[in-house]
């Protein structure tokens, strides 16, 4: 009897027409499988990318606390001087503590800072480009500053105790910064202002004493600004106190939030009027950054996994429904001489003609819900060829592994019992 009498004496066949909402049915499973697990992907290598990126300073083992002084009693350049040489050397003296340091706003955090138009460089071309003036972040600091968070020095020095109201306006600026203004030649001993009239702090002509690494301060996916630092003992009287520094950094050997009840004591002891909030490691202020792209992952990965599992499911559940329904036939193949392998690979073989299809669908269609989802990425090709290789082959190994038991199911099919039944 030939190959066609063989099926056509069974009593169904998985591709006949009984079967074939079944077949259609796993072959959606594992298509929506397939884009599923490609689109998670794609987010995770572009979560990846995010986290490898250098912000610019070390995060861990920092506590940051927001300090928010009561005006107008701290209008007042002396008043805040004395209030934060009290908290800062206080709180470098505690056990276990690096050091610490005051900052206008916490990079990444809430509050991105000023930003301000720069001129008086010498460097006209620079200084205005065709959408106008560029404009520079500023931020007011502590001594100890880059020390405490890390960020390296290339030239110069850091702010010091003695840049103080009555000594030159000095500044730190960026690298980025530096090479905006002053390409391929030293910046430090140049002078600039920002470019707003009728504000004498401003106005004010400052001196570069040192350049730091760029920051990025407002999130690891975007670049910020050039950005230039001022001490904010240089800060005067009833003037831009907004800017006055609140963010108190403190950087530990150990667990950073071990200190965080002795730094509020500390706090509170130099002013018990003065609120403390937002008490949390800067490493928690990073990860934020990158917290939806890690909520998206996990969302697309948990229906990626339950769609993988329906599609094994929904393979397991056809072919033994069709291999119930060819015993017969598998029994008949055998008494004619048919090996058990030959009927583990014709079972086998059907398992991964639907896997195949749905894994070739599934990659068609990822590639239309990756491109729908291109402003998601970071750093990485829609259609990544790892990623889209891995996700094909795990979906069609897992669709075909649903096929294992009922092919050995198959195989060891008794063609006496068979026959007999028939």
């Amino acid at each position: 009897m030939d190959e066609e009498g063989l099926r056509e004496g069974s009593r169904f066949g998985i591709g006949g027409r009984r079967e074939w909402l079944r077949s259609v049915l796993v072959i959606v499973e594992i298509t929506v499988s397939v884009v599923l697990l490609v689109s998670a992907g794609v987010l995770i290598r572009s979560l990846w990318r995010v986290q490898a990126i250098d912000p610019g300073f070390r995060a861990d083992s920092v506590l940051t606390i927001q300090t928010w002084l009561p005006m107008p009693r701290y209008a007042f350049n002396a008043a805040r001087t004395t209030l934060y040489t009290e908290i800062l050397s206080n709180v470098r003296a505690l056990p276990g503590i690096s050091n610490a340091a005051y900052i206008s706003s916490v990079p990444m955090g809430q509050g991105g800072g000023g930003i301000w138009p720069v001129t008086g460089t010498g460097n006209k071309d620079n200084e205005r480009d065709s959408s106008g003036i560029k404009n520079v972040g500023m931020r007011l600091i502590s001594s100890g500053y880059f020390e405490t968070m890390h960020i390296p020095l290339i030239a110069g020095r850091d702010i010091r105790e003695s840049d103080d109201i009555g000594a030159q306006p000095v500044a730190v600026i960026s690298e980025s910064f530096a090479q905006r203004y002053w390409p391929n030649q030293d910046p430090l001993g140049r002078k600039f202002r920002f470019a707003i009239e009728h504000f004498p702090f401003a106005e004010q002509e400052r001196i570069v004493v040192g350049v730091a690494g760029d920051v990025r301060f407002r999130g690891l996916e975007r670049p910020s600004e050039p950005q230039v630092y001022l001490s904010y003992r240089q800060l005067p009287d009833r003037t831009s106190t907004f800017y006055a520094p609140r963010a108190l950094i403190v950087r530990s050997f150990g667990d950073a939030f071990t200190s965080a009840p002795a730094i509020r004591q500390i706090i509170k002891k130099a002013d018990p009027e003065i609120p403390v909030t937002d008490v949390q490691p800067l490493r928690s202020v990073v990860d934020l950054q990158t917290a939806p792209r890690s909520t998206q992952v996990r969302i697309l990965f948990s229906f990626a996994a339950l769609s993988l599992l329906l599609a094994g499911i929904g393979i397991y559940g056809l072919l033994s429904f069709a291999v119930g329904q060819r015993s017969p036939e598998f029994g008949l193949r055998i008494a004619l001489g048919a090996q058990s392998s030959d009927i583990l690979t014709m079972v086998l073989r059907e398992g991964a003609w639907l896997a195949a299809i749905g894994a070739t669908l599934g990659l068609l269609l990822s590639y239309l819900a990756v491109r729908s989802m291109q402003s998601l990425l970071f750093g990485i090709d829609p259609f990544d060829p790892a990623t889209v290789s891995i996700a094909g082959v795990v979906a069609f190994t897992m669709a075909l592994s649903g096929s294992f038991l009922p092919a050995l199911r198959a195989m060891r099919t008794d063609p006496t019992t068979v026959i007999r039944m028939e």
